[in-house]
């Protein structure tokens, strides 16, 4: 029986089973943006559900893998001569060539992922490297395909293994320059670990890390990037048979490029943990490094600096999403490991190394003496970049250059390199920037300290996203840009609370506000070319913080508080006629920011029966209540989960007082396209999860757009939050 929907109205069944809003991209089309982002079958609700297309697209798939396996089975019966020798004293085998698997796959373009290792047609392949090649190979891109991007991935290529396999002391314009050619694949003298690389650089190539387009393939960039990654991850970096070899380590590192360049950091971050383990397990960290085997002898890949290039990520992306450090390993930041490096190699080593440190202070239970810390952490930060050269400090300038070229590299580089710096600043003071913690006497300073790095890293994104929005090659630099601008506004809101003390802020207000439009303005731009949502997502919390900033310099003030699910459902009843603005984040519990009212702690009774979390930010008008022995605007409850998992993705928005509702206002503001119901009177309460619908822990962006990156900016704000004992709030 169809279902009966509104006039003019197209919703699709797998929207509305994910509870997000159906989009088309022009009334022409067929699918929505959603089902053509995840590659699934688009179904309108006006005709049943189980009428879904899936069967009916697939109704050759199994006569076309038939056909695949027929002839590979053909190919593999004749006698296996010619045969590339991998490793000395291995034996021969041969293998189907790229151009016979491409032309047996036909029409198909998503074959490879309806082959699993139990398939028919691969359990009478006792070898598992056959095996891995024949999927491979049935995955490959078409011949004109392939040719293509042969020719494309050449740059991206030399890139890539230059920035993450060798040092810093070849990353020069002569070496970036050199003609770089791939080789064509060949099944008389190909290894599945080689194969599975090209096919990630391929990958990579069609993110368009330079923000420079593929054109003339055959099918969706999107849906060749998929079937290339996953046969690659399937086959060849999650195979711990495949592991042991150099160029393995090195497939597996450009498979995190690409998730880093997707904006999937949990995923990244696993990724690179998974090859940590493996570099530990080949010896990569022990000085001296013991014999590695390589697939390849003429390799130029360096085993030491890619240990350094993993740990780097390791901790950067740590430090992002509030994760512990997969090492402590210091070694990298001697001199006589980094006495060949150039100043921006040995700049990095000494920056992993001060990471480490801010990692390690972040797992220790918080003490007001952690301060001796900080200023030690503050004072080797200014002792490195005091090591660098004066022209590495000079503004970012992406002027006379071209996409793609070798100065573009090395300028992107050298941008990457600062904002890193930056952050590092603001991790290490963040925990002091608005809390008054009495033992704190330099509390101004890192406030001045996180201002500033924060204005340095928004000018550098927004230089960098006016020359190439289109870029996927700078996506960390995209999230510390948030951090940035988060910081910038809660230090104005601070400064707003203190009127009895001098604004020390309050003349660059204004240039401030500016420039957080400007990087408004490049964030829109993004997200409408790439269809982005975690930069549309960056963008709609930056807009709500303005929006409580603007409020808060016409006099309001505002608090934050914290607490559990049970507790807000009270505070719900209690502020019936106030107005809220709220963040919803699975897994933890509810901050509050509150208009009218003191700073103050409460501490976590929920703890005792393990209640449930939903974790959101809140904008409340509330009555004074008294507030004994704090001196800070931003005090609040620490966030604890029954997992104790540090996961959460932010919606915010804000109604004021007397408002209507705005079906327009509520689709902008919506996740993932999902409105928001707006009430006049009343808070915003925008669950974006029931706990039974909390995303998986490392879900890419299309389902949780900031991957807990503000879950570790608000931890990181809360450490060294005062609280308020037992018996003071009984009195």
């Amino acid at each position: 029986m169809r279902k009966k929907i509104r006039k003019e109205t197209r919703s699709c069944w797998e929207c509305k089973r994910r509870k997000i809003r159906c989009i088309f991209a022009s009334p022409q089309a067929e699918t929505c943006i959603s089902c053509e982002r995840r590659r699934t079958p688009c179904v309108n609700q006006d005709l049943p559900e189980d009428l879904a297309p899936a069967t009916v697209g697939n109704r050759h798939l199994s006569a076309r893998i038939a056909r695949v396996e027929d002839v590979m089975r053909d190919l593999l019966a004749g006698d296996r001569v010619g045969a590339t020798r991998r490793f000395q004293g291995e034996p021969q085998r041969d293998v189907p060539t790229p151009q016979a698997s491409i032309e047996s796959v036909g029409e198909s373009t998503s074959i490879s992922t309806h082959f699993t290792p139990d398939s028919q047609g691969a359990s009478n392949y006792g070898d598992l490297e056959t095996r891995a090649l024949h999927h491979l190979f049935a995955a490959f891109p078409r011949e004109n395909d392939a040719n293509i991007l042969l020719d494309a991935s050449s740059k991206s290529a030399l890139y890539t293994y230059l920035v993450y396999t060798q040092p810093h002391s070849n990353l020069t314009q002569e070496m970036l320059a050199a003609p770089y050619h791939l080789a064509r694949p060949s099944g008389h003298n190909i290894h599945p670990v080689n194969l599975a690389r090209l096919m990630l650089i391929f990958a990579i190539t069609l993110q368009s890390p330079c923000g420079e387009d593929v054109p003339g393939l055959s099918e969706p960039t999107n849906v060749l990037m998929g079937r290339l990654v996953t046969a690659a991850t399937t086959w060849v970096t999650t195979k711990e048979e495949m592991h042991g070899t150099i160029e393995c380590l090195v497939c597996i590192i450009l498979e995190a490029v690409f998730k880093t360049n997707s904006g999937n950091l949990r995923q990244a971050w696993a990724v690179y943990r998974r090859a940590m383990t493996v570099a530990q397990m080949m010896g990569l960290h022990r000085s001296p490094i013991p014999p590695l085997k390589r697939i390849d002898p003429n390799s130029v890949a360096d085993p030491g600096f890619m240990w350094f290039r993993i740990v780097y990520m390791d901790r950067y992306l740590s430090l992002l999403l509030g994760f512990p450090q997969g090492t402590v390993d210091k070694s990298m930041g001697a001199p006589s490991v980094s006495q060949y490096e150039p100043p921006l190699g040995k700049f990095e080593r000494q920056l992993t190394v001060i990471a480490s440190r801010i990692l390690e202070r972040n797992e220790n239970v918080f003490d007001t003496t952690e301060i001796a810390t900080t200023q030690a952490l503050d004072a080797e930060l200014l002792r490195v970049s005091r090591s660098m050269p004066a022209s590495f400090w000079r503004p970012v300038s992406f002027l006379g250059v071209t996409p793609g070229s070798p100065k573009y590299l090395l300028e992107t580089v050298r941008l990457g390199a600062q904002v890193y710096y930056y952050g590092l600043l603001i991790q290490a003071h963040l925990p002091y920037m608005m809390h008054g913690i009495k033992e704190n006497t330099d509390q101004g300073y890192s406030q001045i300290t996180c201002v500033n790095a924060s204005r340095e890293i928004m000018m550098r994104f927004i230089a960098h996203r006016i020359f190439n929005p289109m870029s996927s090659c700078s996506r960390p630099v995209d999230f510390f840009a948030l951090l940035a601008a988060m910081t910038l506004l809660l230090a104005h809101l601070d400064a707003h609370h203190h009127q009895e003390t001098t604004n020390f802020l309050a003349h660059q207000r204004l240039s401030d506000l500016a420039m957080l439009d400007q990087a408004l303005e490049r964030m829109d731009v993004i997200s409408s070319m790439n269809r982005d949502v975690t930069t549309e997502q960056s963008a709609t919390l930056i807009r709500r913080l303005l929006e409580v900033e603007a409020d808060a310099a016409e006099g309001s003030t505002y608090t934050a508080t914290s607490v559990g699910e049970d507790d807000d459902d009270e505070q719900r009843e209690m502020n019936t006629g106030d107005e809220e603005v709220r963040l919803h984040i699975p897994y933890l519990g509810i901050i509050k920011i509150a208009r009218q009212g003191p700073i103050w702690r409460v501490p976590s009774f929920e703890v005792a029966t393990v209640r449930q979390y939903r974790s959101s930010y809140m904008l409340t008008p509330q009555t004074n209540r008294p507030c004994p022995a704090l001196d800070s605007s931003f005090a609040a409850l620490p966030i604890h989960s029954q997992a104790n998992v540090q996961q959460r993705v932010g919606q915010v928005d804000r109604m004021p007082q007397g408002a209507t509702f705005s079906s327009a206002n509520a689709q902008r503001s919506g996740h993932d396209g999902q409105p928001m119901m707006q009430c006049p009177n009343s808070y915003q309460d925008f669950n974006l999860h029931t706990n039974a619908e909390l995303p998986s822990i490392a879900v890419g962006i299309d389902d949780w757009a900031l991957q807990g990156v503000d879950t570790a900016f608000f931890d990181a704000l809360m450490r060294g939050t005062p609280g308020v004992n037992d018996a003071e709030l009984e009195r």
